[in-house]
C-alpha cells in the first residue's frame, strides 16, 4: 500500500512540474526598442514575439527607450494569457523632443513652472507650441517656441555684467567694491562717530566727577551743565554712529 502511494505522489508531481500549461505573448511598441519586464523580471526589448510564459495573469512594464521627463509615460498592463492561446500587447509612446544646452544643468521652464535640468525629453505631442525659457547662473536666458519635433541645442551665452559683478575686488577685503565711495564714507564716519562718543562720554565722566567733589555753587553747576552737555553729545554721536552703520549694512546686502 506504502508503495501505491508512493507512485502516485509521483505521478502527482511529475504532472506539475513537466505538465504547466502555457501560452504566448507578442510585444510591441511604437516607437520600437522599449524596454519589457514581465512580473518585474527583464524579458528584452521589443518587438518580442511568441514569447513563451506560463498561463494565467500576468504584469507587463513597457518602458519608453529615452532617458528623462519622457519615462514617466511607462505603459504598465495586466494580461491573461490563455493555455496554448497567443496574445498581443502594443504600447504607443508620443513623440520625444530632445532638449540639451551647452553647457548643460539648465533648467527649464514653461512660464514660471520648473520642468527639470538638461539633457531632458519633453512630449512633442503634449508641449507643441508652448513657449520655454533656460535659466542658468552666469548666463544669459534663453527663450523659444517648441514648433519642431526636431531636438534643440542651445549655445547659451555668458552674462557679462554676471562675471563683472563675481569678480568685483573687495573693499577691506570683506565689502564688495559697488558703490565704493558711499560705502567707504558710511564706514568711515561709523567708526570716527563710535570713537567720538568714546571720548565725549569720558569727558562727562571727568566732569561729573569734579561736580561731585565741588563745594562751590557756582562750579557746581558749571560741572553740571557740562556733565549734561558732552553726554548729549556723546549720545548723538553714537547715534550717528549705528545710522551709518545700518546704512552700510544695507548697501553691502541690498547694492
Amino acid at each position: 500500500m506504502k508503495t501505491y502511494f508512493n507512485i502516485l505522489f509521483l505521478l502527482s508531481l511529475s504532472t506539475f512540474v513537466f505538465g504547466q500549461e502555457t501560452g504566448r505573448l507578442n510585444i510591441t511598441s511604437t516607437p520600437e526598442g522599449c524596454w519589457v519586464r514581465i512580473d518585474s523580471i527583464l524579458v528584452g526589448k521589443t518587438p518580442l514575439t511568441d514569447l513563451e510564459v506560463a498561463a494565467g495573469n500576468h504584469n507587463v512594464q513597457i518602458y519608453p527607450p529615452q532617458n528623462g521627463i519622457w519615462n514617466v509615460e511607462t505603459r504598465e498592463l495586466t494580461v491573461t494569457v490563455s493555455p496554448n492561446r497567443s496574445e498581443s500587447l502594443n504600447a504607443t509612446f508620443a513623440n520625444p523632443v530632445y532638449i540639451n544646452c551647452v553647457p548643460y544643468g539648465a533648467a527649464l521652464y514653461s512660464d514660471t513652472s520648473f520642468i527639470s535640468k538638461t539633457p531632458v525629453y519633453l512630449s512633442y505631442d503634449e508641449h507643441h507650441g508652448q513657449s520655454f525659457r533656460l535659466v542658468k547662473k552666469g548666463y544669459k536666458s534663453y527663450e523659444f517656441v517648441l514648433n519642431s519635433p526636431n531636438a534643440v541645442i542651445a549655445q547659451l551665452e555668458k552674462d557679462d555684467s554676471f562675471i563683472a559683478t563675481q569678480h568685483q575686488p573687495e573693499l577691506l577685503g570683506v565689502i564688495p567694491k559697488q558703490h565704493f565711495k558711499s560705502k567707504f564714507t558710511l564706514l568711515a564716519v561709523s567708526v570716527a562717530t563710535h570713537w567720538a562718543s568714546f571720548y565725549l562720554k569720558n569727558v562727562a565722566d571727568k566732569k561729573f566727577e569734579k561736580y561731585e567733589r565741588a563745594s562751590d555753587p557756582a562750579l557746581i553747576d558749571q560741572y553740571w551743565n557740562s556733565t549734561k552737555k558732552y553726554d548729549r553729545l556723546a549720545d548723538i554721536s553714537l547715534g550717528v554712529s549705528f545710522a551709518s552703520l545700518a546704512g552700510l549694512i544695507y548697501m553691502v546686502i541690498w547694492q
